[in-house]
């Protein structure tokens, strides 16, 4: 029973992300110019970015496909390798490696956020998602999340 309520934690705070950033993707691919999501262009002044076209694939990708795909992983712990490459530890499955990489991806989306664009101070949504970042690193990181999701 212990084991189950930190294991479905992190499988719900990885979704919860994905699902997070399937909405923050899609706003800033459509609108590339920030005015729906309420984020102004001069937020990107002194970047490598115009608009919020690429910020929204990368966001898709990081925050958006990886952790869908760790959660599902997690979920039906299968040992066949879908993506090669993202597998840190060899005696961990796959979708663990892919959860770790999924919680320090976000930690690090935010902080490169925060270095370009500021801290929000009214809308404390960063703040909640470097901790979101660091709760799905910490669980993934659990001696019983590891023992769990060892390859037999």
């Amino acid at each position: 029973m212990l084991k189950t309520i930190p294991r479905w934690l992190l499988i719900s705070l990885l979704l919860f992300n994905a699902i997070g950033a399937y909405y923050g993707s899609y706003m800033l691919i459509t609108d590339p110019t920030g005015v729906k999501i309420q984020m102004p262009l001069q937020n990107l002044e002194g970047s490598f970015f115009n608009d919020y076209f690429i910020p929204g694939i990368i966001l898709l990708f990081v925050n958006g496909l990886l952790p869908t795909i760790a959660g599902i992983g997690l979920i039906l712990r299968r040992p066949v390798v879908p993506l090669p490459g993202f597998t840190i530890l060899k005696n961990q499955l796959w979708a663990w490696s892919l959860s770790l990489i999924s919680g320090l991806g976000l930690i690090i989306w935010i902080a490169v956020q925060i270095a370009m664009i500021g801290y929000w101070k009214n809308i404390p949504i960063q703040a909640v998602y470097g901790v979101l970042g660091l709760a799905i690193t910490g669980l993934t990181l659990l001696p019983g999340i590891r023992q769990f999701y060892k390859i037999p």
